[in-house]
């Protein structure tokens, strides 16, 4: 049975559609009547049966679910799949950006290329993205683009180096899109989830140089079984980052918050309250730099308390 909405419906790109979060988000999106575009890279080889899944599932249940061909890596395939979308629904009104990779490990045992290829899919893929939307959502005068990014990207971790910094940087793009095209009309939001149990570490990247790593392992090993345990005890339904996604799209133009964690108790209000401080040393900054009347107002989930 679809889960139908009474929101009006919105046409949807989101990427990194074959599993974890970007899965979960389409189907969720789709079945609450939303026009939905799943857009994952080599549909014909490597996701082949994510494509194929998602294809069999839109005719099952009679969705508006399309799968659309996307390497973020790549600009050309990004203008690409943005014109399907297009060409197919006449509009675009929210991107969804989750590709991720994750490269887990000490930061001495990763080279500048390995960091390079971290970078690349998780920060350089969403400016791909978004600059192949961005023309229409700025002709339209209305649009959103939603980042997802983590909690990493503001508490960094040991052996998650590489992965934090890209969020972190994920975080301040989408913090200087929010600024940028307030006046266009196009809303720029940050989703932080907690690590939740998807299937990214599947893919995960270890450092190919293994004798710096070798070093390291002791301490490493320790952190990844201690977090395991706890993960495993108390295991967080990654569901709840999907309707978080589906509720901000479903929200008016110009009511979202800017920024949503979705997390467990503790680790939400300790994200968001570093949130809030540095929303306040934006302003301050700003302010003092004789800049402020280019800075957006906006709220946090927890002070907008719409989410």
């Amino acid at each position: 049975m679809n889960d139908v909405t009474t929101a009006e419906p919105r046409v949807v790109l989101v990427t990194g559609a074959s599993s974890g979060f970007g899965r979960l988000t389409v189907e969720s999106l789709a079945r609450r009547g939303h026009q939905v575009f799943a857009a994952l890279r080599g549909v014909d080889d490597r996701n082949e049966r994510a494509a194929a899944e998602l294809t069999t599932l839109a005719a099952d249940e009679r969705l508006e679910l399309r799968v659309v061909e996307l390497d973020v890596t790549d600009q050309a395939s990004a203008d690409r799949a943005v014109d399907t979308v297009l060409r197919t629904a006449g509009r675009l009104d929210v991107v969804v950006n989750n590709a991720g990779s994750i490269f887990p490990g000490p930061l001495e045992a990763f080279s500048a290329d390995e960091a390079a290829r971290q970078l690349d899919v998780n920060v350089l893929g969403a400016l791909r993205v978004n600059r192949a939307a961005l023309p229409r959502l700025r002709e339209q005068g209305h649009g959103a683009l939603v980042q997802i990014g983590s909690i990493s990207g503001r508490v960094t971790l040991p052996y998650s180096g590489l992965y934090a910094a890209s969020k972190a940087a994920l975080g301040s793009l989408t913090e200087a899109w929010r600024h940028e095209l307030a006046p266009f009309g196009v809303e720029s939001i940050l989703v932080e989830p907690a690590p939740y149990p998807t299937s990214i570490g599947n893919n995960a990247v270890s450092p190919a140089d293994t004798a710096r790593l070798s070093v390291y392992g002791e301490g490493m090993g320790r952190f990844v079984t201690e977090l395991t345990e706890r993960q495993t005890a108390t295991p967080e339904d990654p569901r709840a980052v999907a309707d978080t996604v589906a509720a901000l799209v479903e929200l008016p133009g110009g009511t979202r918050p800017w920024h949503v964690v979705v997390a467990p108790e503790a680790q939400r209000q300790a994200v968001e309250s570093a949130a809030r401080a540095a929303d306040d040393a934006a302003r301050a900054v700003s302010s003092d730099m004789g800049v402020a009347a280019f800075m957006t107002a906006g709220q946090p989930r927890t002070e907008a308390g719409i989410l």
